[in-house]
């Protein structure tokens, strides 16, 4: 790794929000080239994707085809571009913070230094909160399931294990990539000083009998996910489960340990309940199927009615 290391990020977009040319503005002042994928956006405002194209390179796919697919389109464009050394994947909802490429590239370059097999560097906090990490092996810390957004992939590694895989469409993908780049033999580090700002979804007050749920004196909240989003949440962690059980049982153990968590509080607390079981289980019961890729229309119609 050299001081000229050339940056390239990848930004998928799906209707893309009305800052999203402004905030891609920004990010062009941290990397070499942006490349925007639109996933088939069927309610893109035109002023929208306009401002996008003077901003990056404008890359449409014809349909919706899931964020592995338009993040692996955009990685394609990349590479006929340039040669670049790092890959940065990023959702629309993110914005990195002033110095975040550069304090990634200083801790990969120490961490390369001392001897690490580097496959990504992931941010070391998301809004200002530190993400949760493995246990540490040396002064480089690992993020314990990072998401793909604000990740800087090594393309050497990429080249190595191959891209994102697209049968998951959405939900895991980042948890499958960084399972794929350990049993590689790559750390997956967290950049020193890091920090990128996300949008955590639609939110509710955790209440039990009306009251409010707080613990340490913090109010606790619900953090709401569409039946559509829960159907591949389950379907994609029993692909996972299968995939990475044996070569890392503890990871898996703990995001099992966290999902089941999460769905026990979404269907004890969160809104849309009879629906959100409804697509546990119809994402459960394809997982077992070993289905892949987008869901099927009338599993679809029926979570949604």
């Amino acid at each position: 790794m050299s001081a000229g290391d050339r940056v390239a990020a990848v930004i998928s977009v799906f209707n893309p929000p009305h800052d999203l040319p402004d905030r891609v503005a920004r990010l062009a002042g941290q990397v070499d080239l942006v490349v925007a994928v639109d996933d088939g956006s069927p309610q893109a405002d035109p002023t929208v994707i306009e401002g996008l194209s003077r901003v990056a390179t404008l890359v449409r796919l014809p349909a919706n085809s899931g964020i592995a697919a338009a993040l692996n389109a955009g990685i394609a464009h990349v590479r006929a571009a340039i040669e670049p050394d790092w890959l940065l994947t990023l959702d629309q909802d993110s914005e990195l913070d002033e110095g975040f490429v550069a304090k990634a590239l200083e801790t990969a370059r120490r961490a390369e230094s001392a001897g690490l097999r580097v496959g990504a560097v992931t941010p070391e906090s998301h809004n200002g909160r530190r993400i949760d990490m493995l246990r540490a092996k040396d002064e480089f810390h690992d993020g314990f399931d990072p998401m793909q957004s604000g990740t800087l992939i090594s393309n050497v590694a990429a080249e190595h294990i191959g891209l994102l895989e697209e049968g998951l469409f959405i939900d895991a993908v980042d948890s499958e990539y960084t399972a794929r780049l350990r049993r590689a033999g790559y750390r997956v580090i967290a950049g020193e000083g890091c920090n990128i700002t996300h949008s955590v979804g639609q939110s509710r007050p955790m209440r039990v009998l009306g009251r409010q749920v707080r613990i340490g004196g913090n109010d606790l909240n619900v953090y709401y996910h569409s039946p559509f989003r829960v159907y591949y949440i389950s379907r994609n962690s029993i692909r996972l489960t299968r995939k990475y059980l044996l070569s890392q049982p503890g990871w898996i153990a703990k995001r099992l340990m966290l999902e089941t968590a999460f769905h026990g509080i979404r269907f004890v607390f969160g809104p849309n309940r009879r629906k959100l079981l409804l697509a546990f289980l119809s994402g459960t019961a394809d997982g077992l199927r070993g289905r892949k890729g987008r869901i099927p229309a009338g599993t679809e119609k029926r979570i949604n009615r």
